[in-house]
């Protein structure tokens, strides 16, 4: 199942995201602040994660250098009442998959969420397909 947590310390936002989603087929965690977020990604894997930029703790930035330095495999979506555009081109060069303001329209938050675990699923799929077939092991016995 694909497991999405969101990071977010308005809890009316986090609850409506969550149930949405929910009833999408998703499974979902929700936290409050950066700390706690970290908490769960270190206990359990997510396919991705929304993330509010301004959270009480810590930021957008912080958070998605946090989840891309120590789980680079998880996909990051900042969530954000102010548009910056600025801010949004250096998240994305950053590895951000996008960079969405407020207010989240259903539809929208959807299509974008399922594009982003279908670039995460792409990506892990080109990192397998791009191991190497002989193993250090198999070279050893080769030359034998």
């Amino acid at each position: 199942m694909k497991k999405i947590l969101i990071i977010d310390d308005e809890v009316n936002v986090a609850l409506l995201l969550s149930k949405f989603l929910t009833r999408n087929g998703f499974e979902v965690k929700t936290a409050s602040n950066g700390t706690s977020a970290m908490e769960y990604l270190k206990n359990e894997d997510f396919t991705l994660v929304l993330c509010d930029f301004r959270l009480e703790d810590t930021d957008g930035r912080e958070m998605l250098k946090n989840i891309k330095n120590q789980y680079p495999k998880t996909g990051v979506i900042i969530i954000t009442g102010y548009s910056d555009i600025k801010m949004a081109v250096e998240l994305i060069k950053m590895g951000a998959y996008d960079y969405i303001t407020k207010p989240l329209y259903p539809d929208e938050i959807l299509n974008t969420i399922n594009k982003a675990i279908e670039t995460q699923y792409a990506l892990l799929d080109d990192e397998q397909d791009n191991e190497p077939i002989i193993s250090s092991k198999s070279k050893e016995h080769q030359k034998k």
